[in-house]
């Protein structure tokens, strides 16, 4: 898997448009990522996947250094690239504001226990929640990232995806099996992953003796709400400590419906 340096966007497009994806290597350094690994291991707030994998939600609740993943200018760019819409109006359409046309939809911590179980291969929401009877769209309406904090390799459980599949246009098989032509996302620490969420990816399986941590922000455009009932919104209490340029991008979620909701247990 190539890597690819973390300001080039021109690069990083191309390599979306032809395998569906971008790595950026070192776009944080490997102390910072190192740093942001045990504030994601400290957060209280957990979500269980499959065996041995846990989600930590809405780390902003817990640490605001995590602002410094999701609004990453090179990440920002390729989100609003990929997700943004019309900015010019015409007689027959209106154009949405620029710089609010891209938000946050979550920023989580992802860890991977050793011995972990490998994850099902699936395509992020709403893919999945979509009318399977038809082709699935052929344009993102989510956008992932995936932030190496710890080292991602095949023994630590690396993310797998199939390069090629955003043409596929309906779900991966319902397996945790590797797929034919299946890549894993090895890169140091410090780098990331850009993974519209029309490509097929799966976590790997943990076989070292070190916990894989990662954090995943994602991004949606402004006519997308709440999509799972995995994705918990930002405290007011929090929001209201952000930067101007972060409340921007995270003040839809104060009007989230937490009704809907997934069980979050609190990790001692």
């Amino acid at each position: 898997m190539k890597l690819l340096p973390p300001d080039n966007v021109e690069q990083a497009i191309e390599a979306i448009d032809s395998d569906g994806f971008a790595v950026l290597e070192s776009a944080i350094s490997e102390a910072e990522a190192a740093e942001l690994a045990d504030l994601v291991l400290s957060s209280p707030a957990r979500v269980e996947g499959v065996s041995g994998y846990e989600f930590a939600i809405c780390l902003l609740n817990h640490e605001q250094r995590f602002l410094k993943l999701a609004m990453h200018p090179t990440v920002l760019e390729l989100a609003r690239h990929l997700l943004g819409g019309r900015t010019e109006e015409a007689p027959n359409a209106f154009a949405w504001p620029t710089e609010d046309q891209v938000r946050v939809g979550s920023v989580d911590g992802l860890i991977a226990h050793p011995g972990s179980d490998p994850g099902w291969w699936h395509m992020d929401s709403p893919m999945g929640q979509l009318n399977q009877s038809r082709p699935l769209p052929d344009f993102p309406i989510l956008v992932n990232t995936i932030w190496a904090l710890t080292p991602f390799e095949e023994r630590t459980g690396a993310t797998r995806l199939v390069p090629g599949s955003q043409h596929k246009r309906h779900l991966p098989p319902a397996t945790r099996d590797a797929l034919e032509n299946q890549v894993h996302c090895c890169a140091p620490p410090g780098s990331v992953l850009v993974v519209p969420n029309t490509v097929w990816h799966a976590a790997g399986s943990n076989g070292s003796e070190q916990p894989r941590v990662g954090v995943a922000c994602n991004y949606q455009p402004w006519w997308v709400g709440r999509l799972t009932m995995d994705i918990f919104p930002i405290d007011r209490e929090v929001w209201e400590k952000l930067p101007a340029d972060a409340q921007a991008l995270t003040k839809h979620q104060l009007e989230w419906n937490t009704d809907f909701q997934g069980e979050v247990k609190d990790h001692d």
